[in-house]
């Protein structure tokens, strides 16, 4: 998403000779997302899947299908940028899960639900098997649609995912136990120790885009932590020992797991975990990255992926 922005230099530039207003700065932002998606080829689409009137990024070809779940309090913008360095032949489909990005806000978002979604918009497009790639939050969606319907997956693809906890305690675990959530903004200081905290490589986010995505983040606050609070009661109710069981029980499909060494939201020893109950399953460390891999180092995301799918064609 951020590397696109590098696009929109050039009209940012016009708008920094003057006094560049909420809604210009809001106007600039969109259409960085919209060159963003045209230049991936991607076409945004709305319809009504489950219970929610979803929105989603869809690029259809003759290869692999790829479903792309981004991660809480993002939204498949997340996306942009790799999916631009993918073979141009991927048939990708991009969600904005419920209470994210342009999709309609839900009763719940428990994680299973957010699952069924998923499942309720592959029935919609017709899908055959596809690969699913999910980060952080929507790793571990990704996971539990792979063991509710494995018939559906031909791989299943975790970028540093939630779902199931590594020996070493991260960075926000530590503070959202002292009562802390960093990856709630609430204001533009909060913002930017969010940004810190999730990306250890930085991508350029030029003013005066910058201001138009902290209004947007701070204003989703309240809903944000809904949507967390619905994330920790699935995590209550499908404890450590279920996901395991879980997962190890109907996740046998081929599997990679992609990590950020430096990762401080969902620390890279979580690998192990997974890697335990999913034996089958390739890993790849990125030593120099942090949450997001596939936003802060595309190129490199994009050819780890499309080494391995090619590898199974």
């Amino acid at each position: 998403m951020f590397n696109i922005l590098r696009a929109a230099t050039l009209v940012a530039a016009a708008y920094v000779l003057i006094a560049c207003t909420a809604t210009q700065q809001d106007s600039l932002y969109q259409k960085a997302m919209d060159l963003g998606e045209w230049k991936a080829g991607l076409d945004e689409q709305k319809s009504d899947i489950a219970d929610i009137e979803m929105n989603y990024l869809i690029r259809k070809g003759d290869g692999p299908i790829l479903m792309l779940v981004h991660g809480f309090s993002a939204n498949n913008s997340t996306w942009l940028q790799f999916a631009d360095k993918l073979p141009d032949n991927y048939y990708l489909i991009a969600p904005d899960l419920a209470g994210h990005g342009k999709s309609s806000e839900a009763d719940s978002y428990d994680l299973e639900r957010q699952a069924e979604r998923l499942k309720a918009l592959a029935e919609h497009l017709n899908l055959g098997p596809f690969h699913i790639i999910g980060n952080s939050m929507g790793g571990a969606i990704s996971a539990i649609y792979s063991a509710r319907f494995p018939e559906d997956i031909a791989s299943l693809i975790l970028i540093d995912s939630a779902g199931l906890d590594g020996e070493n305690q991260s960075q926000f675990f530590a503070e959202l136990e002292a009562g802390d959530n960093p990856l709630i903004a609430t204001d533009e200081a909060s913002f930017e120790y969010r940004m810190d905290l999730i990306l250890e490589k930085q991508p350029p986010l030029p003013w005066p885009i910058r201001p138009a995505l902290i209004r947007e983040t701070v204003e989703r606050a309240p809903l944000n932590r809904e949507i967390f609070d619905d994330m920790l009661a699935t995590r209550e109710r499908m404890d450590q020992n279920e996901m395991k069981r879980m997962i190890s029980s109907n996740v046998n499909m081929p599997a990679l797991i992609m990590w950020g060494e430096k990762d401080r939201v969902l620390d890279v020893s979580a690998v192990a975990e997974f890697k335990k109950v999913i034996p089958q399953a390739e890993v790849k460390i990125y030593p120099d990255l942090g949450h997001v891999p596939m936003l802060e180092d595309p190129s490199a995301s994009a050819e780890t992926i499309s080494s391995f799918i090619s590898k199974l064609d």
